[in-house]
């Protein structure tokens, strides 16, 4: 199981999402959908994992996994609250219990379509995309990073995300977008306002 802090952070442009997700609207992203967004979100290499290994001329690997993943993502609660209200919104949700949401969203996609077993779950980011890393037996990228690997340049987001690992499905047009209906979220969920 992976270590998660005592609580993590959403930030909202709007309002009524943030509100929306307290009472247990829980809006995922699919990856792939995050390569070409217009705005502060896009990262043209998401969902691939891209790594240099140590050797006498190091070894480039890159994978992409067949599985699909949606995220939801949030940041570590130490993460600087004023930076990311400023890229992200202004309305803040404070998940004060990570691992409670974590189970909530596991019954919720556990009888969805697209669901795999043990197909949800939480996950750090790992900040070092096209870097220098130890190489394995393989030389292959750590498959784990096809959904949690960003550039260095990301950093300050501290990131940890929700994931929804689905289904290989080659004939599916994918949904950007999927939305898990969640119990109300109020008991470990707090809604403010970032004020500079």
């Amino acid at each position: 199981m992976i270590e998660t802090p005592n609580s993590l952070l959403r930030y909202f442009k709007k309002e009524e999402h943030a509100c929306q997700f307290v009472s247990g609207s829980a809006r995922f992203g699919i990856l792939e959908y995050y390569r070409e967004i217009e705005d502060v979100r896009r990262d043209a290499s998401e969902g691939r994992s891209s790594v240099y290994f140590r050797a006498p001329h190091p070894i480039y690997s890159t994978v992409i996994s067949l599985n699909r993943y949606y995220i939801l993502s949030t940041a570590h609660a130490d993460a600087d609250v004023s930076y990311l209200a400023r890229k992200y919104g202004y309305f803040m949700v404070r998940i004060n219990s990570p691992q409670e949401l974590l189970a909530r969203i596991q019954a919720a996609w556990q009888n969805h379509e697209l669901a795999q077993d043990d197909g949800a779950f939480i996950a750090p980011v790992e900040y070092t995309k096209d870097e220098l890393r130890d190489a394995d037996a393989s030389y292959l990228s750590p498959v784990y990073l096809t959904y949690s690997q960003k550039h260095r340049s990301y950093e300050e987001d501290r990131e940890y995300r929700y994931l929804l690992k689905c289904k290989v499905d080659v004939k599916r047009v994918w949904e950007s977008h999927l939305i898990l209906t969640l119990p109300d979220c109020e008991d470990i969920c707090t809604l403010s306002t970032v004020r500079e």
